[in-house]
């Protein structure tokens, strides 16, 4: 019986433990979920705020980081929103020295340079940029919180420190103003900063710039486009991202690396699912004929012409590349002894009315006159 009692005693007090650690948990995640949900609005209202700042809806944007700066947590927090309340007014028509004005007021360094340059770059006023920053040393400023500026609903859900911006907007101002290495120092070390990979493709889109038309480093364009067709996460929206697959298949063309150069052009349609769906015909229309390009190159004749013949579909007759398609595709016929076939898409390019240059005619004018069958 005196074990009996004890076995009791025992499994009540055992039971009691589980209870209070049960009624723990339970309250631990009540505080969680409360936590989680404020944090998740407040970031919900953020890429609400910038999203309108990304639609040029620059007054609602406005009213949005007001909000957001009277609810601001903490000194610092209310100064990003500053800095934000600057730039929407800077973008205005007719308000960009109005925005300056409010940017200069910003107390703290970094936030009131930045909400400068942010104003200033947005006016394409690279120059100005380089006279006033030039010297500012960007890298060595405190880190600085700077709310989403990608696309929220993209998956660009990270902070960015203030300091990839600035050292973007800097370094693509020396990149424009003709000042390579500059642009090249200031855009890597952005790099280095940036969180989302949105905004990384639109820096080293930029760096690659910088390198191939100003630094003439082939090597070292072709290294940063590469590094762009590797990002799998974020929004691929921005232009840079995809470009970048071009830049790096043409790259690989020039040194005669082919299969490379295919298997980069290839590895755009694991990704082109994720731009806009205007984009998305646009972009494969440009995979064709840059494959088409690749493959002819390689001497690989039928199948460049079978990439180019689907650049020339009929979903792809509004774009405005397809003048360029549709000659890429008659000169390699003609290459190929398909004349009947080349003289027939000549004929289409010449009597074309839309979407068809001066420059593109004139050519399949010039090819039909050497195939001996002139237009009429």
């Amino acid at each position: 019986m005196k074990n009996m009692n004890i076995m009791k005693r025992v499994v009540v007090r055992s039971l009691m433990k589980q209870s209070v650690l049960a009624f723990i948990l339970l309250w631990a995640g009540f505080a969680f979920s409360a936590d989680f949900n404020v944090d998740f609005h407040r970031k919900y209202q953020e890429s609400t705020a910038e999203a309108n700042f990304r639609s040029k809806k620059y007054p609602e944007a406005r009213e949005a980081f007001e909000k957001l700066a009277a609810t601001a947590k903490d000194t610092l927090e209310k100064t990003m929103w500053q800095a934000r309340i600057a730039a929407a007014v800077g973008l205005q028509k007719d308000k960009l020295e109005e925005g300056l004005k409010l940017a200069k007021a910003i107390d703290d360094k970094p936030y009131s340079l930045y909400a400068q340059m942010e104003i200033m770059f947005a006016a394409c006023d690279y120059k100005g940029i380089v006279s006033g920053f030039g010297s500012e040393d960007i890298a060595a400023w405190p880190p600085r919180r700077l709310a989403i500026v990608g696309n929220f609903s993209n998956g660009d859900t990270k902070d960015e420190d203030v300091r990839s911006m600035a050292l973007y907007y800097r370094g693509y101002a020396y990149y424009k103003t003709g000042s390579g290495e500059a642009a090249e120092k200031d855009l890597e070390k952005a790099a280095e900063f940036v969180a989302n990979d949105c905004q990384k493709a639109v820096i080293l889109s930029a760096l690659a710039a910088a390198e191939g038309q100003l630094l003439k480093n082939k090597e070292k364009a072709f290294a940063a486009n590469m590094k762009i067709t590797n990002i799998r996460g974020g929004s691929k929206h921005d232009p840079s991202f995809m470009s970048s697959f071009f830049g790096a298949a043409a790259y690989l063309r020039e040194q005669k690396r082919y299969d490379e150069a295919l298997d980069v052009l290839n590895r755009m349609s694991d990704i082109r699912i994720l731009v806009c769906a205007w984009q998305e015909g646009l972009w494969l229309q440009d995979q064709y004929v840059a494959i088409g390009s690749t493959l002819a190159e390689a001497g690989r004749i039928e199948e460049a012409i079978a990439a180019y013949r689907q650049s020339c579909d009929d979903k792809f007759k509004d774009n405005s590349g397809i003048s360029d398609a549709r000659l890429a595709l008659a000169d390699t016929l003609a290459k190929a002894g398909k004349t009947e076939e080349a003289i027939a898409v000549y004929n289409t390019l010449i009597a074309s009315e839309k979407n068809c240059r001066a420059d593109i005619k004139a050519k399949a004018k010039t090819a039909l006159e050497k195939l001996g069958k002139p237009a009429k």
